[in-house]
């Protein structure tokens, strides 16, 4: 089974950094039920305000279609606008055609 993977590494001033990890916390969960998707998990790194967010999905399609979806718009409405403003993108990658062969 091939996987594609998503991982956002988003930067937010130290002192904002709690505040988005209660906001992924308290997720309205409303990707966990689109086709396609298996997981999501919420990574701090060891610089204060590195916060890594890691998708897993069955393939890049699905992933694709969700991030066009209206879920997801909003997923993202329920953020403060203030929080959200304050999150920056600095890099995504993207894995896959990955097949998992051992767990």
């Amino acid at each position: 089974m091939s996987t594609y993977v998503s991982v956002s590494h988003l930067r937010v001033e130290a002192e904002r950094a709690p505040e988005l990890i209660v906001a992924f916390r308290e997720r309205a969960h409303l990707v966990d039920d689109v086709d396609g998707f298996v997981r999501l998990e919420v990574w701090q790194g060891g610089e204060p305000g590195e916060i890594l967010m890691v998708n897993w999905w069955r393939d890049r399609a699905s992933f694709t279609e969700y991030m066009r979806s209206e879920k997801h718009r909003c997923s993202h409405a329920r953020i403060v606008p203030e929080l959200l403003e304050s999150i920056k993108l600095e890099r995504l990658e993207r894995l896959t055609g990955y097949a998992i062969v051992a767990k």
